[in-house]
């Protein structure tokens, strides 16, 4: 299950530009879970891992394999991990420059 406190930290990251300007170094799940509980949201991998799987999941096969395909080096990379993130991509922000 669940707690609300991912999809809090999944909106915030949306509407604060400093939360998300912290997501730009992240390079690992672990990374972005440590970074949401250092701001004071209470997550931990396995409600992670959940809501990752449940939102992947719902990706068309070509989405997935982009996500699958992102590069850990580039700033965008934690942005694509989940699709409320990704939708604030502008178009061309492209994992093959650093």
């Amino acid at each position: 299950m669940i707690s609300q406190e991912l999809p809090r930290f999944v909106d915030e990251v949306i509407r604060s530009h400093e939360l998300a300007t912290g997501l730009k170094p992240l390079v690992s799940h672990q990374e972005i879970i440590a970074y949401a509980q250092s701001k004071g949201f209470n997550i931990n991998q396995n409600e992670w891992t959940t809501y990752f799987e449940r939102d992947f999941a719902q990706l068309s096969d070509s989405t997935q394999q982009k996500v699958l395909a992102a590069q850990t080096s580039h700033w965008s990379w934690a942005f694509r991990q989940i699709s409320a993130w990704r939708a604030m991509l502008m178009e061309g922000a492209d994992t093959n420059h650093s």
